[in-house]
């Protein structure tokens, strides 16, 4: 799922509270921790990073 996530925050617009609900995560806050504490960024810089 994280993968899934990474994958569509760096390829489409769609919002990131969009992105976390189709990839499983309870809302926009639970991708934001999850992807914190494993990939040591947030979902918005890794959109910003392309």
């Amino acid at each position: 799922m994280r993968q899934a996530a990474c994958r569509l925050l760096r390829s489409t617009s769609v919002p990131i509270a969009e992105v976390a609900a189709a990839c499983g995560f309870s809302h926009q806050e639970h991708l934001t921790r999850v992807m914190r504490a494993r990939l040591g960024t947030t979902p918005a810089a890794l959109r910003r990073s392309g």
